[in-house]
């Protein structure tokens, strides 16, 4: 069973929030943490020493525990596939149908499932980087705009009582777009001791 210390990460860093993995670990496993805002790990380590690589982050006016209609959590696009520059393989319908999941671990114990309903390209500044959307007839109208943005059709359905994490990084396309892929979640639990 995976598990994540994150006693050590905290006294590293009081900003870590949480631990997102894949299915295949060398997709993507990291630390998430949150800054005061969204530049600060842009190009910091979790120790805080600059690094092109900077630090996989979720959005600063995002809640702390992943309770919002959407998380957003960014990461560079690293040519090494590092950070979340695996994130492009997810182009390939097959590839995300051999990894249709992700999950997200908390400090209080939680191993939070989501499975990847949406993947494709958007601009920077889209209606995919909504936090809180209100009602849930706006709330239906950004679940739409997710599923109109997506490459393939994985035939996941999402609802107005879902809760989504955007997964955000940078595209060779230009410095305006950006390549995201969204998973609904589907499952929550405590981990055992």
């Amino acid at each position: 069973m995976f598990k994540v210390d994150f006693e050590s990460l905290l006294a590293m860093n009081e900003d870590v929030v949480g631990w997102i993995r894949f299915d295949e670990p060398s997709i993507i496993s990291y630390p998430i943490t949150q800054g005061e805002d969204n530049d600060y790990y842009l190009k910091r380590t979790l120790e805080g020493k600059y690094s092109e690589a900077g630090t996989i982050f979720m959005d600063y006016q995002n809640d702390d525990d992943f309770r919002d209609e959407n998380t957003v959590i960014y990461g560079h696009n690293m040519k090494n596939g590092s950070m979340f520059g695996r994130l492009r393989k997810f182009r390939s319908k097959d590839y995300r149908n051999e990894n249709p999941y992700f999950y997200i671990y908390t400090p209080d114990g939680k191993e939070i499932t989501y499975q990847i309903y949406s993947t494709g390209v958007v601009d920077d500044t889209s209606d995919t980087y909504l936090l809180s959307v209100g009602n849930d007839e706006d709330y239906q109208s950004f679940i739409d705009y997710t599923f109109s943005t997506a490459e393939y059709d994985t035939g996941v359905e999402v609802t107005t009582d879902d809760l989504i994490v955007t997964l955000s990084t940078c595209t060779a396309a230009s410095d305006e777009h950006r390549y995201v892929v969204h998973g609904v979640k589907i499952r929550e639990a405590f981990l055992e001791e």
